[in-house]
């Protein structure tokens, strides 16, 4: 049954959708990336998949990919090398340097 539109929302209704757009935290998913990027730093494979992936991830402040193409071949050779460190390092400079302008991406993360 749907509720009329002059009647207001039931604040019992717990929903999401009854909760409205506002309500809603909107996820980066580029941030996301970023994070299984970091836990997944002993399987090179999936490294590949979700370098691949961020590099479609276009950043206009940056004004290209959030990992351009060097900075993926940096981290894969790092770990290929076995400086699993270094690699985290990078992805960490690139991380910090797509959320500097955007302050309210970065809230609760954890570097």
């Amino acid at each position: 049954m749907t509720r009329p539109l002059d009647q207001p929302d039931d604040p019992a209704d717990e929903s999401p959708r009854a909760k409205g757009f506002r309500a809603r935290k909107r996820e980066d998913h580029a941030l996301v990336l970023i994070r299984d990027l970091l836990d997944s730093l002993d399987d090179l494979p999936r490294i590949r998949g979700l370098l691949r992936e961020l590099g479609r991830y276009y950043d206009p402040v940056l004004g290209g990919a959030i990992l351009e193409v060097p900075h993926q071949r940096a981290i894969v050779e790092a770990l290929e090398a076995g400086r699993a460190e270094e690699a985290r390092t990078l992805i960490q400079q690139r991380y910090e340097l797509y959320i500097k302008d955007r302050a309210h991406l970065g809230r609760g993360e954890e570097g």
